[in-house]
This record gives structure tokens, sequence and C-alpha cells, in this order.
């Protein structure tokens, strides 16, 4: 009887990520559901590139499941990836088997974990990557009783599956009108497919397994002079150690540097992350970066205060507000030709567009890990009795239905977590931060806080100043159609947000066009309400904020509370010279 150990679970995986690989473009072509945003490629590329490089394979079956599940969590990129890692956290949740499993055995533990992802689903739809993973625990099963191989098993699972997934176009209308296939259904094809490929001992270009650690506990002692406990896995060959030493210690101090065999994994302690990351990517591919703030950390250890705050990276607030007021910051991923980068931590808007006309594809973003999140919130219950969160808009990003999931899991634990949709973005939803922190400041009970900021929330405008169409356009933002009339035409578009959902406000022919559109509805509000408090925020365009920070203290009688550059996860979208206005009316 031929058995499933560590090592077969963890090649499983690894031979998978080799097909997802192969395919990740074909996958974000044909992405069309949930969101036609072109990325589902690359969410499960990092999802599965983070199982091969971050799990530790071992002989034990429980021991690898274990380390592959946690992986699964902290590499969950976007929908299908954060489907896929329910499906692994399912086969570890489900297994009672210790060190090796029969055919059996795994076939019960995959039957397990199928229900166990459809129910952490709030609307599971078939079609999808569900469908599949539920028609190969159903084959898995009835092959279990019949004669034959263990390859022979999972390749006729795999033949079944793959055969299915032509029927998984009748089940959703938007693949219908399309005539694709759902792309997750096809991403977990392709994990199904890798099993295969490694029961046949197909001689493919697989990832080596390397066991690369650096352990740093963070023993604060005495003045930290560097804030940022910084961490990046780059896939390299032969790099000068001494050379890359030197550059590296410009940055910072703590440095480690291990090597492997194709990898090797860097510690820093740093004030500038961005800097460690531009000089790791002239050594080689970046696969992984983790970036703590131990300033933080200390001051969250310090607090005195029962409650703590958190956000996301796409409010658009000043650093030094959030410092002063230990505002936890929930950073949005970003990728850029497959590598990943933390907002506001290790890109920088600078950065992002400073090289790209030399990307193969145009950055996009995606939601924080499960893992990420999970671990965040265990974290702050140790010290706070309640949490709360405020998110970008749940219509702009899936960020906020990804925190919320988690909260609702430490909520049935009896946790105090409270998940608040802004319904905006960028300026407007770092000035409710802003309100949010005075409220806390006032002690107001959490129940009349939340409510009070449901309230400001409906008087909160942004105005948004394009210089173009291209970076909307080019993002998905908009429809190309749209887009490229207006490239054409030589508009400028002003956008702006209505309950959480982006519209198009006006178009000008020239930004003294859209300026003077801008200070007329401005004025009506004032006229009509009165403003409370407003900020403006820029990509790369300090000369047209300074000039609208004149212009509309004049008109609104008193400067803003903040001017601030955006972040990267919003400037993808809105581009270089954009500049935005965002208010609270009385």
């Amino acid at each position: 009887m031929h058995f499933i150990n560590g090592k077969d679970l963890y090649n499983m995986f690894n031979f998978g990520t080799y097909y997802i690989i192969q395919e990740r473009s074909y996958l974000n072509d044909i992405n069309v559901f949930p969101v036609a945003d072109g990325d589902t490629g690359n969410n499960l590329l990092h999802t599965f590139r983070t199982i091969s490089l971050e799990s530790k394979m071992t002989d034990s079956f429980k021991d690898t499941l274990e380390s592959v599940s946690e992986a699964a969590l902290i590499g969950a990129r976007g929908n299908s990836g954060v489907i896929f890692a329910q499906f692994v956290n399912g086969l570890q949740k489900s297994n009672r088997f210790g060190d090796k499993l029969t055919l059996k055995d795994f076939s019960e533990l995959v039957e397990q974990s199928v229900v166990h992802t459809y129910s952490s689903l709030s609307n599971p739809v078939e079609g999808t990557m569900i469908t599949i993973m539920k028609e190969w625990s159903l084959k898995l099963k009835q092959l279990v009783s019949e004669k034959g191989t263990i390859k022979q098993k999972f390749t006729d699972s795999y033949d079944h599956i793959k055969s299915f997934l032509s029927k998984t176009k009748k089940m959703l209308d938007v693949l219908r009108e399309n005539d694709v296939i759902d792309s997750g259904a096809l991403g977990f094809t392709l994990f199904v497919k890798g099993i295969v490929s490694y029961y046949n001992n197909d001689d493919i270009d697989v990832m080596n397994y390397e066991n690369i650690e650096i352990v740093d506990q963070h023993k604060f002692e005495g003045e930290i002079k560097h804030r940022y406990c910084t961490e990046g896995l780059v896939k390299s060959h032969d790099i000068d150690e001494s050379t890359l030493r030197q550059e590296l210690e410009r940055d910072g101090d703590s440095l480690i540097i291990a090597q492997g065999k194709s990898r090797f994994r860097v510690h820093i302690h740093t004030n500038k992350p961005q800097n460690v990351f531009q000089t790791l990517s002239k050594y080689g591919s970046i696969e992984t970066q983790k970036i703590d703030d131990m300033k933080l950390e200390i001051s969250l250890r310090n607090s005195r205060k029962k409650r703590v705050l958190v956000t996301d990276s796409i409010a658009d607030i000043n650093h030094e507000i959030l410092e002063e007021n230990n505002v936890v910051v929930i950073p949005i991923n970003i990728s850029v030709d497959n590598i990943p980068y933390l907002d506001k931590l290790s890109i920088t808007n600078e950065i992002l567009f400073g090289s790209i006309h030399k990307y193969d594809e145009y950055p996009k973003t995606s939601t924080p890990s499960i893992k990420f999140i999970n671990d965040l919130f265990s974290k702050l219950l140790l010290k706070f009795d309640e949490i709360l969160v405020l998110t970008v808009s749940k219509n702009l990003s899936a960020s906020h239905d990804i925190i919320l999931q988690e909260a609702k899991k430490l909520l049935k634990k009896g946790k105090k977590i409270y998940v608040i949709d802004s319904y905006n973005n960028s300026a407007t939803e770092g000035l409710l931060v802003q309100e949010t922190i005075k409220l806390m400041n006032q002690d107001i009970p959490t129940m009349e806080l939340i409510e009070e900021i449901k309230t400001i929330r409906e008087k909160t405008q942004i105005l948004v100043c394009l210089e173009t169409f291209k970076y909307a356009t080019m993002s998905g933002r908009l429809p190309k159609a749209v887009g490229n009339i207006g490239m054409f035409l030589g508009i400028r578009p002003i956008m702006s947000l209505k309950q959480g959902k982006g519209v198009a406000f006006g178009v000008a022919l020239s930004q003294s066009g859209i300026t003077r559109k801008i200070k007329k509805f401005i004025r009506k509000d004032i006229q009509n309400t009165g403003i409370k408090e407003y900020s403006i925020v820029h990509c790369l365009n300090s000369k047209l904020a300074e000039r609208y920070k004149l212009l509309f203290t004049d008109l609104i009688g008193k400067p803003p509370s903040y001017i601030t550059e955006i972040s990267s996860a919003t400037a993808i979208h809105s581009g270089v010279g954009s500049v935005a206005i965002g208010y609270i009316k009385n």
C-alpha cells in the first residue's frame, strides 16, 4: 500500500506552483469573476509561491500540513488565493492523522475541507473554484474503492475535473457571456495537475526546498535608532555578499545575510525599508517581504488606553498624526511585475512610477493576507479590550471584507472588534481616521462613537483631479473605450465617490478648467453647510497641492488639516500629477 507522507504533500503543492507559473498570464486574461481585474494568475501565483518558499518540508504529513496551511494563510492574495488558502486550512483543521496517510485518509480530508471552504464563504458561487474542489472530492471518494495505483487514481481524478471545467461556463452568466471558464477553477485544476506531475516524476523546473531562517525576537533595549525590522527573501545565484553588505549597511543596522543554494534572506533594522528593497532588487528577484514597526510596538505595549484604532494604508493622513495616537496601519499589497511590495512601507510613488515604462505588466493591488490580519488582531487583543477598524470602502477594495471576515471569527469568541466601512478612500478616509482619533481621545463610548462616525461619513466629499485618463484605464478602474476616448480628446476628468463607489464628477480641457469647477462646487457647500475639516493629497505634484492650499485657505477661511502624498495603492489608479481635495461638511 502506498502512503502519502510530508515530503509527498509538500511536493504536491510545489509541483502545482510550477503549473500556476506557466499559466499565470492566461489566468489573468480570463479573469472575469467576481471582478474583471485581470489578477487571478498573479494572486494564485503569490499564494502558491509562498507555500513553496515558506513551508517546512518534513517526513511527517501532519507537521508539513501545519506548515503549508500557515504559509497559505500568509501568502493568500485576492479572492481565489483566499479561497484556496481556506481549502488548505480546512485540510489542516480536519486532519486527525500522523506521519503518513492512505489515499482513503487523504480523500476524507479533502471531503471535509470542501465543507469547511463552503462554510467559510458568505456567498458560495457555483461555477468557480469551489465547484472544482467539490468535483475533485467526489471523484477521489469514488476512486478510493476501485483498483489501481495512487498515481493512476490521481490521474483519473485530474482527467475528471479537467473535463468538468467546460461545464462551468454554463453555471455563471458572466462566464457564458465572455465564453471563458472561471480563472480560479482553472487554477485549482492546475494544482491537481501538479499532483499528477509529481507522481509521474516529471522532469520540470520546480522550486528547490531551502530552509533559510533568521530569528529576531525584537528585544528592545535603549533607544531605537531604526524603527523598521525588515526582512526579504531573494532568489539569486552567486551574490557578492561583501558588496551587498556594504550597500545595505548604509541604510541601517542589525544586518544579517543568510544564504542558501539559490536564495538568500536578509534581516536589517532601518528607517527606509523602501531603500533596502531597491538595493535587494539589484541582486535578484524579491520573493517575500516582511516589515515590523518596532517603535509602534513599544508605544502600543506602553499604552494605558483600552481601545486601539486600526486603519489601512489607503487612508491618506500625515504619519505624525498616526504616530502620536498609536494608530495601526494595515498595508495594502502592491504587485510590481510579480514582486510583492507593502504600500507606504517598501514602495513609494517615486519608486512606483520611476520605472513604470520598464514593467512587463501594469502594477496591481491585492488584499492583506488572512494570516497577517489574524495575527495582528490576536496580538492587539493581548493588550487592548477593544479594536476599532476603519477601512477603505468595500466597493473599492476587497480588503474590507477580508478584515471583516477575520473580525467576525474573533467576535464569535467574545472579542470586541468593530469594523467600520468608511465609504471613502484617500483624503476623506484619512479625515475620518482623524475624526475617530478625536472621538476616542474624548473617551466617547464605543457604540456611540461608531454611530457618530457613520453620521460623519455621510458628510464627506472628495474631488479628484486627474491629469489624464491613462492610469485609470491601465489599472482597469475605467473601461478602455471610455479611457481611450478621453485621452484622444485630451479631456481631464474629475472623479468623486457616492456611497463608497467611484463616480465621474465632471471634465475639463485644462487644469484651470478643473480648478474652476471644483472651486464653484466647494463654494456651494460652504454656503449650504460650511466645511468642518479638509485635506489635500497628491501624487508627485506638490506644486499644485501648494497652489490648492493657498486657494482653498482663502476660500474656506482656514488651512487644510494636512497635505500629504497619496498611497501607491491609490496612485496606481489616479496616476502621476493627480491632486485631490477631501472635506467634511458641517
